[in-house]
């Protein structure tokens, strides 16, 4: 991978990337073996996650209690919010360029999530589990693999789908898990304060003192590990017999994504590289944020970590073959 990409912990997170440049050339279509050589790229993102998530599900089956709870607490409300700032505050995206990309974002989750609202009603199920299905995991997937197929270009675009949607799911989002909407709970809300610090300090292009990286820095590398090892811990609990609800319903979603994404690339007129990426992101696999915050709010997190297991699995598939066709 380019000296460019420097990643946080197994974030994924770009910090001190070279400018990326929204005007570059779009990369050359891949052929086969830069096609085969992209499966084994994201086989080797999956890989250390599912390694930390099997780490999870034998410390639940044979070590000491684990401490949802206090693990869920501190990512929440500790450790996501220093990574977020982090990741916003020293971001090189250019942020007043990139705002039709912020758009079509906005758009394609308000169109998803009631789409998705739809299909859980009518299947009787909790529809407030809509949010896993619309929030992929776009930070530590998503971003390696737009830039592994679109270069600086499609890490621009990447970076503000995944900022868009960090204010959307920890506001929005976590009024929807918790069943009711509440002003007061979303201003005391540590990751919503980070995301704004984040964008006006690298909208002033500010200089943060370097204990304040460092401190936010070291924080942020344990938010992946962390939420993956707690995920493992949810599988462990997992029954045989939710497994082909789970494949099926990842299906739907995988291949509604991927509808959606296309439509609002047209709606948008978004072309090249903007259309690819917004429709990768759509697409990527269910985000590991949603089971802690559905482990928050008592949702059904056994449904959210089935979901978070099949898509990854599968990405390893479907995500090629969307890159065949984009490119």
């Amino acid at each position: 991978m380019p000296n460019a990409w420097h990643a946080v912990g197994c974030t994924g997170l770009v910090h001190n990337a070279e400018p990326p440049s929204i005007l570059a050339t779009p990369e050359p279509a891949l052929n086969p073996v830069a096609v085969s050589s992209l499966v084994l790229q994201i086989a080797n993102i999956l890989a250390p996650g599912m390694l930390l998530a099997i780490v999870g599900l034998i410390w639940q089956r044979r070590g000491p209690r684990f401490p949802v709870e206090f693990i869920t607490t501190l990512v929440l409300n500790v450790c996501m919010p220093a990574l977020l700032f982090r990741t916003l505050a020293t971001s090189e995206v250019p942020i007043a360029s990139l705002g039709r990309m912020a758009l079509a974002t906005l758009v394609m989750h308000v169109l998803f999530t009631a789409v998705a609202i739809l299909m859980l009603r009518l299947a009787d199920k909790d529809w407030r589990l809509c949010i896993a299905h619309v929030v992929g995991n776009t930070g530590n997937l998503g971003l390696p693999v737009c830039f592994l197929a679109f270069g600086d270009e499609g890490l621009a675009y990447a970076m503000t789908f995944f900022a868009v949607q960090c204010v959307l799911l920890f506001s929005i989002g976590d009024a929807i898990f918790a069943g009711s909407a509440s002003v007061s709970r979303a201003l005391r809300s540590p990751i919503l304060h980070a995301v704004w610090l984040g964008v006006v300090v690298r909208y002033y292009a500010w200089s943060m003192p370097e204990i304040v990286l460092q401190t936010t820095m070291l924080l942020g590398q344990v938010v992946i590990p962390l939420m993956l090892i707690t995920l493992g811990v949810s599988l462990a609990g997992m029954r045989a017999a939710q497994l082909p609800s789970s494949i099926l319903w990842s299906g739907i979603r995988t291949l509604t994504a991927a509808m959606i994404g296309y439509a609002i690339t047209v709606l948008m007129g978004l072309e090249g590289v903007a259309r690819g990426v917004l429709i990768l992101q759509t697409v990527a696999p269910v985000a590991v944020f949603n089971y802690l915050l559905a482990l928050r709010h008592g949702r059904d997190s056994s449904e959210v970590s089935g979901l978070i297991l099949v898509t990854h699995l599968s990405a390893i598939v479907y995500l090629p073959v969307v890159l065949a066709v984009l490119l």
